[in-house]
């Protein structure tokens, strides 16, 4: 049962981190629209609303599950060195 509440624990921290990295990083201030441009011209061959946004949303999440492995690795070894 304990390993069960840990596991549920751990999830629950990485999908808080993940949240709270998606709600602090916001990809359009480091990408240009010029580089987004490109990076529609170079995926799908042309430059439309469908896929305009398509570099900032997968900046955006790397971004953030990025930033919650990086805390949740942290934390946990935090954790575990304050438990020795």
């Amino acid at each position: 049962m304990l390993t069960l509440v840990r596991w549920v624990a751990k999830s629950a921290l990485l999908v808080l981190l993940f949240c709270t990295g998606a709600m602090l990083i916001d990809p359009a201030t480091f990408i240009s629209l010029d580089t987004a441009n490109s990076f529609a011209e170079w995926t799908y061959g042309d430059v439309n609303q469908e896929n305009f946004d398509d570099l900032w949303v997968l900046t955006w999440i790397a971004c953030s599950m990025l930033f919650s492995l990086a805390g949740y690795f942290l934390i946990i070894s935090i954790a575990r060195k304050m438990r020795r």
